[in-house]
């Protein structure tokens, strides 16, 4: 690596304005031995089919330890995206297609988790940022300048330089393909069409199970969850658009690529509504409450996403490229945990670039630098490779022991012994979300 110029801040540049690439600019953005730029594609303004309107999963540790590092302005936005939680915690089930409850996810750690808008979320990552974050910046390549450091040059035609280029650009991530030319991404031929629903007292109690629950059938399955707003708690049942400040329930239709049963066009050309006709049609013969979901299914927030997996990646020899997040470790939804590993990415990172002891030389802080990049590649490399191994068995434990009739009752009946074995809590009573004789007796 490159080192900086005496007295002058380590260049970071960043790659893309995602959670884990916002994260550590905000780690770094007052720390007055880094001068931090994120560059990122897209426009401030988020258009079109996007996850970012939809919410991640957060372990509390994970979240009062971010709290504590960011800013103050971040801080208190941030505190504006996490949502409400059932009396139980956060309980998710498997159940089959007829809404049979096969195995309860109820264990303290799942119960735990808070969820988090990712909008509201990007919204406070985005505070006090027009000094750090270049919107319209299509990174095309790099290269190793010399004593310049990083050569970074975009599609436009123009280069900035660095002491640290970090890619943070997403599964699809053009740092890691030249970084790392020989890494892959294996297709699962799994696709989920994702919608939102209105979020309102009545909705609210058509959740099959708890917090939510991932119903199979064979081939197929489909994911019921929800993100409620602390401040506004509900939202209006509108069919037609769901603002992304809103409540919102969230549904996601899974199976494989090839098996749609609206085989007239591939699934990116067909239109929202066609790709609600697809999950209901799909549903056919599943419990009324299911279809009943799909029914008021949002077609103008529907999201789609084909299923990639990142090959494991082998340790590298450090140097002033780095990569974090899905850039490094992209994985399948099944497990929830793609967004908050970013976020454990860049806190580790900034960690261990916070611990760099100025040396008494140029060739010093370039071998301390070196070695802390080193020593967070190391720890991200064996975490997000481990997740990501997780998450691809929580896929075939839908869809691989589910291919067939026989392996799905199968399957469900060893998650029926294996609920049988485990701890659950007592329930608290949880009434209905809404009390219609308290409703009229503030009316009257």
């Amino acid at each position: 690596m490159t080192p900086p110029q005496p007295d002058q801040p380590l260049r970071v540049a960043i790659i893309g304005a995602g959670p884990g690439g916002l994260v550590l600019a905000q780690l770094l953005r007052d720390d007055p031995r880094f001068n931090v730029t994120v560059y990122e594609r897209g426009s401030p303004e988020v258009k079109g089919a996007s996850l970012t309107g939809y919410r991640i999963l957060i372990t509390p540790d994970i979240l009062d330890s971010l709290r504590c590092q960011l800013p103050a302005d971040v801080r208190v936005l941030l505190d504006k995206a996490v949502g409400l939680s059932q009396p139980n915690g956060n309980r998710m089930c498997f159940m089959d297609e007829m809404c049979q409850v096969k195995c309860r996810l109820d264990v303290p750690a799942s119960r735990n988790m808070l969820s988090i808008s990712r909008w509201k979320l990007r919204k406070a990552l985005l505070s006090c940022s027009s000094n750090f974050v270049k919107f319209g910046r299509v990174f095309s390549s790099y290269e190793i300048d010399g004593a310049n450091g990083v050569k970074v040059s975009f599609a436009d035609g123009e280069s900035v330089h660095c002491d640290l280029l970090i890619g943070a650009d997403g599964a699809g991530s053009r740092v890691r393909k030249q970084l790392l030319p020989g890494s892959g991404r294996s297709n699962t031929d799994v696709t989920v069409i994702y919608f939102k629903a209105p979020f309102t007292p009545e909705t609210e109690a058509m959740i099959p199970w708890a917090s939510g629950v991932l119903a199979m059938a064979p081939r197929r399955s489909m994911v019921v969850a929800y993100y409620k707003d602390a401040e506004k708690p509900y939202g209006p049942y509108d069919l037609e658009k769901i603002d992304p400040e809103d409540s919102f329930l969230m549904l996601g239709m899974g199976s494989y690529t090839n098996e749609f049963v609206n085989q007239s066009k591939h699934p990116d050309e067909m239109t929202p509504e066609e790709l609600k006709d697809e999950c209901l049609n799909r549903a056919r013969g599943w419990h009324p409450l299911l279809r009943a979901l799909l029914a008021i299914s949002v077609p103008s927030s529907v999201f789609l996403s084909h299923i990639k997996t990142q090959d494991p990646i082998e340790p590298w020899e450090p140097g002033p490229v780095t990569i974090l997040g899905d850039a490094a470790h992209s994985m399948t939804p099944y497990l929830g945990q793609g967004a908050t590993n970013a976020i454990v990415d860049a806190m580790t990172l900034a960690e261990k670039l916070k611990s760099t002891e100025d040396g008494k030389g140029d060739e010093n802080k370039q071998q301390t630098v070196t070695a802390r990049v080193g020593e967070y590649e190391s720890s991200m490399l064996k975490r997000g490779n481990a997740v990501v191994k997780n998450s691809l068995y929580a896929l075939h434990v839908v869809y691989t022991l589910g291919s067939t009739s026989w392996r799905s009752w199968f399957r469900n009946l060893i998650l029926s012994f294996w609920d049988l074995l485990m701890p659950h809590p007592t329930d608290e009573i949880e009434p209905f979300p809404v009390s219609y004789n308290q409703s009229l007796k503030k009316a009257k």
